[in-house]
């Protein structure tokens, strides 16, 4: 049985306010403090996922694998805290194993959590109110990729077509 949205979101809500964030962009070093992970860098494996789960001594460890993007790398963190807190006891299926429903469903809540908690509603909405709903600027002010930026505000309702998005004809046609 899936998550709801909702459920999701208080589970991300829980989460920044025991890290004591107020505003963007979220601390990811706080909220990994707060759940006692630790972050541990690899290198490069071709073919291996961007990041998982790992058992590190008596530990958890988020597990990253090689070089992206910052803001790439902060989406894939928090969506490895979101299998964390959502999905306790998850093994991972191996590089080119199979994946079934379960599987698939527990990706799509952990990109959930990753958006509720890099990009909590509150905090979306206030900086629309100050910004405008100007993806690309939201994104830098949240520290997330203009593409997870567009996918949020339009879910929360803030933009209802791409074309909302584009900027106001100057001219006369």
């Amino acid at each position: 049985m899936g998550r709801t949205r909702e459920a999701i979101r208080r589970e991300a809500e829980k989460l920044l306010q025991a890290s004591g964030t107020l505003r963007a962009p979220v601390s990811l070093r706080d909220v990994v403090s707060v759940l006692n992970l630790s972050l541990v860098e690899k290198a490069h494996e071709p073919f291996a996922a961007e990041a998982a789960l790992t058992t590190v001594g008596d530990g958890r460890a988020i597990e990253l694998n090689g070089p992206v993007s910052e803001r790439r790398r902060r989406f894939t963190i928090a969506h490895e805290i979101g299998h964390f807190v959502l999905h306790p006891g998850r093994v991972a299926p191996e590089r080119g194993g199979p994946t079934n429903v379960a599987s698939g469903r527990q990706e799509r809540e952990a990109d959930a959590f990753a958006a509720e908690l890099l990009m909590p509603e509150h905090l979306v909405r206030q900086a629309t109110l100050e910004e405008g709903a100007d993806p690309r600027r939201l994104a830098d002010r949240f520290e997330v990729s203009e593409q997870a930026m567009t996918i949020r505000l339009q879910r929360l309702g803030l933009v209802e077509r791409q074309s909302d998005l584009l900027p106001p004809s100057r001219g006369v046609l």
